[in-house]
């Protein structure tokens, strides 16, 4: 078995109880959440770094957006009914418009993870179950940063697989928790310069702001489209570029 395909395996089989989950961790009517190993696995390329995986979400007894089932991988882009109306894993669709593209880079030469590898209840997930009669569910979204700590092993396990060229970090969490530095210092390193570090994570690093605050049909949306248009992608284009 190749060294990428025996970590996919271990990663599978041991990282709920790495970071303090139970095996059988659930979404509705015991349908399991699954580890989400990295399936987009190209070496020597870029990495992207993602805080953790979305879910499909259906209307069930009339009450919508309840979360049901995974989603196919890390920053995926299926299509699915929810019961009430076709809908997309936008996640996918984001990187590629408004990171990989514009940086002149496909999807296949990238190594696409996520931090966190399973995905996170909140307390507005609970609440709908509670609506629909299923009471046995508690939000753990705001242990974000406890799972995340726990999974800094198995990033640097995939850095040493991937030996990426640059690595992406997509948000304020992601940024701080692989920097090791506070979410107000993490978002000062937004910025068009690249960071390397040896340790805890070795890499060279651009930091950048999360899809999901990019597509926000707000001013603060705005801004943070035109620094990513302006600034943050051609810096990480540049550095591509030269090494690619």
């Amino acid at each position: 078995m190749d060294k990428i395909k025996a970590y996919q395996k271990d990663c599978w089989l041991r990282y709920k109880k790495a970071i303090g989950l139970p095996e059988n961790y659930s979404y509705l009517y015991g349908n399991p959440v699954k580890v989400h190993v990295p399936v987009d696995t190209s070496t020597q390329g870029l990495m992207v770094v993602g805080a953790y995986p979305t879910a499909h979400f259906h209307t069930i007894d009339g009450v919508a957006d309840v979360a049901v089932a995974d989603h196919l991988y890390p920053f995926s882009s299926d299509k699915y009914f929810d019961g009430s109306r076709v809908r997309t894993v936008n996640s996918g669709v984001e990187l590629e418009k408004y990171y990989l593209k514009p940086i002149g880079i496909q999807r296949d030469q990238c190594w696409i993870t996520d931090l966190v590898k399973v995905f996170l209840f909140k307390k507005g997930h609970v609440a709908r179950y509670c609506k629909i009669g299923w009471n046995d569910l508690q939000a753990n979204r705001h242990h974000f940063n406890e799972f995340a700590e726990k999974s800094l092993g198995f990033l640097r396990d995939e850095i040493e697989l991937a030996r990426p060229k640059a690595i992406l970090l997509l948000g304020l969490e992601v940024i701080s928790t692989v920097l090791k530095c506070t979410e107000t210092r993490a978002r000062e390193l937004i910025s068009p310069q690249e960071i390397e570090q040896d340790v805890p994570v070795p890499g060279v690093f651009f930091a950048l702001p999360h899809p999901g605050i990019v597509m926000r049909n707000s001013e603060g949306g705005f801004v943070w489209r035109k620094k990513l248009q302006e600034e943050l992608i051609p810096a990480v284009r540049d550095y591509w570029k030269k090494r690619r």
